[in-house]
C-alpha cells in the first residue's frame, strides 16, 4: 500500500511539472524572440577588385581610398561598412563578367556602351578633366618622327597600341587610327619597344610613373601632342544593386561639398603631375571624336544617371 501511495505522489508531482513547462513555454519563446537587446546592424561588406599595391601611384590607391571615403560619409545613413579585396587578379571583360555574376560589388573603370548598359554607373567623374587628356608613350628615338604630326590625320599615318579588350579601342576605330592590340597589359610596353607598333596612348594621370618604372625598355613621354576625347571614369555597381549606387552618390556629393574629394584626388602626385602639365599649355592639341554612348543612343541606363548627376568641377 506504501508503494501504490509513492506512485500516486509520483504522479501528481510529474503531472504537476508538465502543466508547469506548458505554462512556461510561451514565455520561454518570448524571451528567445527578444532583440531588443541584440545589436541588429548589419556591417555593409563591399567587395572590390584586388589591387595588390599600397603604392600611392598604383592604379587602385586612389580609387579604393575614395570609395571608402563615399561610404563613410554615408555611416549615418547606411550604416557601417568594411571594404573586402577580392581572392585573385581579374581584369577587362573578366572583372566585368565577376561584377555582374555578384563575387566583386564595385569596380572602376572609364564608360563605355558596353559598361553603361550591363552594368549600373555611378554618375560622378571620380578623375575630373584628367580623363579626358591623353599622352603617348613612345621609344626614345623617336621623337622626330613625331615632331612632324600636327593633326589627326597626320597622326593616322602611325599605329597605335592597346589593350585587345580595352573601351578605347572604339575611340581609335572611330577617328581611324590604326591600331595593334595586345593581350596583357605589360606586353603592350614590350610590344612597344620591339617596334611593333609605334606610340601607346595613355591618360595624362597614368603616364608619368608608367614610364619611370620601365627604364629598361627606353620609353619616354612624347613632347608636343595631347590628344583630348571625352572619356568619364566612374564607379560601376550590378545593374540591380541601386542600393549601393544611391549610397555611393550620395557619399561622394558629400565628400565634394566638404571639400575631403579634392584634398585625397590631390594628394596623388601623378595627378598633379597631370595638372601641372595641363596648365603648361605647350602641346598642340588634337581632338577625337567619340562614338555615342549607351545613354544617348537608347534607354537601358538614361534613368540612372539622370539620377545620379555630375557635380561641376
Amino acid at each position: 500500500m506504501g508503494n501504490s501511495k509513492n506512485r500516486s505522489n509520483r504522479y501528481i508531482t510529474v503531472k504537476l511539472l508538465y502543466f508547469l513547462l506548458l505554462w512556461q513555454l510561451p514565455l520561454v519563446a518570448a524571451a528567445a524572440n527578444d532583440t531588443s537587446d541584440i545589436d541588429t546592424n548589419e556591417i555593409d561588406t563591399i567587395v572590390v577588385p584586388l589591387t595588390e599595391s599600397d603604392d600611392i601611384n598604383h592604379e587602385g590607391y586612389y580609387f579604393i581610398r575614395l570609395l571608402k571615403l563615399a561610404l563613410s560619409k554615408t555611416i549615418a545613413t547606411n550604416g557601417s561598412f568594411q571594404v573586402k579585396e577580392y581572392h585573385t587578379v581579374v581584369v577587362d571583360d573578366l572583372l566585368r563578367q565577376t561584377l555582374q555574376s555578384g563575387d566583386i560589388d564595385v569596380i572602376w573603370s572609364n564608360t563605355s556602351s558596353h559598361y553603361d548598359c550591363d552594368l549600373q554607373p555611378v554618375g560622378y567623374s571620380l578623375l575630373k578633366d584628367l580623363s579626358n587628356y591623353r599622352l603617348l608613350l613612345i621609344r626614345g628615338d623617336d621623337q622626330p618622327r613625331f615632331d612632324q604630326v600636327n593633326s589627326r590625320s597626320d597622326l593616322a599615318k602611325l599605329t597605335g597600341g592597346m589593350g585587345e579588350q580595352w573601351p578605347d579601342i572604339a575611340i581609335m576605330k572611330q577617328n581611324k587610327l590604326p591600331l595593334v592590340t595586345a593581350p596583357g597589359y605589360e606586353e603592350i610596353f614590350k610590344m612597344l619597344s620591339a617596334k611593333r607598333f609605334d606610340y601607346f596612348s595613355r591618360g595624362i594621370y597614368q603616364i608619368q610613373t608608367e614610364s619611370e618604372r620601365r627604364p629598361h625598355l627606353r620609353l619616354v613621354i612624347e613632347k608636343n601632342l595631347l590628344l583630348h576625347y571625352p572619356n568619364t571614369f566612374r564607379f560601376f555597381v550590378h545593374r540591380h544593386n541601386s542600393a549601393l549606387a544611391d549610397r555611393l552618390s550620395e557619399g561622394l556629393r558629400l565628400a565634394q561639398l566638404d571639400g575631403s574629394f579634392d584634398m585625397l584626388f590631390n594628394s596623388i602626385p601623378r595627378y598633379r603631375w597631370g595638372i601641372d602639365e595641363l596648365r603648361n599649355g605647350s602641346r598642340k592639341l588634337i581632338e577625337l571624336t567619340s562614338p555615342k554612348s549607351a545613354t544617348e543612343l537608347g534607354p537601358c541606363k538614361k534613368g540612372n544617371l539622370a539620377k545620379h548627376k555630375i557635380l561641376p568641377q
